[in-house]
């Protein structure tokens, strides 16, 4: 492994250490189900979901986060047991014209699921930010099955009144900063099979010969994302101390 290549494995393995002590606590924490070391795709009776994710951060351009974590539940969640955390890897992580692009491989038990969204982190020496982008997405997992779901792409801009913010206000000086704090999430949901199963087939060995549905997500229904914010622990400040995170 080349010096270059070893900084960039254990700076990933780093940032993934720090993101999921802020994410995993209330979830099952998944590696992701499939890699390049896979031959045989062997799903004993489970399905595997296929799903692009792009984020960027176009508000505060010089902060960039990185996905750490996708979020999947089944629908009104309670229990550890309902939650899934599937955590990112260098094997789907991928050079894009956005930045980088996070092929997930998610393993699921057959049934009715939310794919909720992805966890992200802007890390520095000096700065820590974390910030969510919304999918809220419903998917039907099918047993011995392989279905593709689509690319999320996420693009951070400046939020307005009372838009569900991006991320936390605490801590409030990487939160400001960064603008993770100031900024919303506008949100594309679209079928780039032909570009996104191009790539998993060329990376994972196990997908060259296997049949792989293509299902994708609804639309983004941002009101639906407002609304889980909302009901979900949002601490808002007061308007006139809002003026200071923008």
């Amino acid at each position: 492994m080349g010096i270059n290549n070893f900084k960039q494995s254990a700076l990933y393995s780093s940032t993934m250490l720090v993101g999921l002590l802020f994410f995993s606590g209330c979830a099952t924490v998944h590696d992701m189900g499939l890699t390049k070391e896979t031959k045989t795709l062997e799903l004993n009776g489970k399905g595997l979901v296929l799903m692009s994710m792009e984020v960027s951060n176009q508000y505060k351009t010089d902060y960039q986060p990185q996905i750490l974590v996708a979020h999947v539940e089944t629908p009104d969640a309670k229990e550890r047991a309902d939650r899934h955390n599937f955590k990112t890897d260098m094997d789907g992580t991928v050079s894009s014209a956005n930045g980088t692009r996070y092929l997930l491989r998610m393993e699921l038990t057959p049934g009715h699921y939310v794919v909720r969204g992805a966890s992200c982190m802007y890390r520095s020496i000096f700065l820590m930010a974390q910030c969510m982008m919304p999918v809220h997405g419903d998917i039907e997992v099918k047993a011995d099955s392989v279905t593709y779901i689509g690319r999320a792409s996420g693009v951070m801009r400046e939020r307005q009144s009372d838009e569900f913010r991006a991320g936390p206000v605490i801590p409030l000086v990487d939160q400001n900063v960064t603008g993770f704090a100031g900024s919303t999430f506008d949100v594309t949901i679209t079928d780039k099979s032909a570009e996104d199963l191009s790539s998993y087939q060329g990376i994972f060995p196990a997908l060259k010969t296997t049949t792989i549905d293509v299902n994708i997500l609804p639309p983004f229904n941002r009101e639906r994302a407002q609304l889980w914010w909302r009901s979900n622990g949002s601490k808002d400040k007061p308007e006139n101390e809002q003026a200071n995170l923008k």
